[in-house]
């Protein structure tokens, strides 16, 4: 399942709506580079799914996304949409809808933002990781956006078809948001959303950090979503596209074969994702 991403870095004082329109732009060549299935595509707007699935397909498995472009206040922002059935425009698709990047969350001065992103039409995920410089940080840098399109893996034991789809988007702040689950009530939402956790403890930032003189070595373990806010009593896989890390890590480090780290200022949660051989620089 290779991967094909690109690197690219705004420099300061650059990164307002035409900076993020342009980011979409490359997004959208990159999906379809990466071998993805686009089901629909306008100007401001990419739908697609895993590489051999139906057109229309409507399943748990089924990783589809869709990425959209809106000026909102004065701000470029990028949606991304994990989509359950025709596409993301369909009046009877079930969309759960994410900030991706927004313009609007960095303050004056603007600094610098470094982009990358990777995607796998075969594997059917994808990642977005935007950097800023931190002269507070000991890594230098500090994490803007942080997000990716991943699965959850269904174990054998797990044949609850219909209560939860089994892609959606991640967020490097510990929160997993699929295209739909079922409540407790068993009443269907595009809301609710789950928190993460893993051996480290909950998915949000900072619970990768060792304490002075811990003998932890750096770990790459996976991650998990919970039964909470909201999604039904459905069992939840690992990711199959995230690690979480311990600290220690360098930004684009090899953590273990195909896999590379992604690291942000003391009170961000390092990750790792499937990498490309190669980013392009754009």
């Amino acid at each position: 399942m290779a991967y094909v991403g690109f690197k690219k870095t705004y420099p300061a004082e650059s990164f307002g709506v035409a900076s993020v329109l342009d980011l979409f732009t490359h997004l959208k060549l990159f999906v379809a580079n990466a071998g993805f299935k686009v089901l629909h595509e306008t100007e401001r707007g990419i739908d697609f799914i895993r590489a051999g699935s139906a057109d229309g397909v409507a399943d748990d498995d089924t990783p589809h996304w869709a990425f959209s472009f809106a000026e909102v206040n004065g701000a470029g922002i990028i949606y991304a949409h994990a989509v359950f059935g025709k596409h993301y425009l369909d009046a009877d698709a079930r969309i759960r809808r994410s900030i991706l990047v927004s313009s609007g969350w960095l303050y004056p001065p603007i600094p610098a933002v470094s982009i990358w992103f990777a995607a796998s039409g075969a594997g059917g995920g994808w990642w977005l990781h935007g950097t800023s410089p931190d002269a507070d940080s000991a890594t230098g840098i500090k994490m803007n956006f942080a997000y990716a399109g991943v699965s959850s893996r269904r174990y054998p034991s797990d044949m609850h078809q219909g209560l939860c789809a089994r892609y959606g988007v991640w967020s490097g702040w510990g929160s997993w948001d699929p295209a739909y689950s079922r409540s407790d009530s068993g009443e269907i939402s595009t809301s609710a959303r789950t928190g993460t956790w893993s051996a480290f403890g909950e998915g949000r930032n900072f619970n990768g950090k060792r304490h002075p003189g811990s003998p932890l070595p750096k770990m790459a373990i996976p991650q998990f979503p919970n039964r909470d806010y909201g999604i039904g009593a459905c069992i939840l896989g690992e990711f199959n596209e995230i690690l979480v890390l311990t600290d220690g890590y360098a930004q684009e480090e090899t953590v273990v074969p195909g896999w590379v780290a992604m690291i942000g200022n003391d009170w961000n949660q390092p990750y790792a994702v499937p990498t490309p051989e190669a980013f392009t620089q754009l």
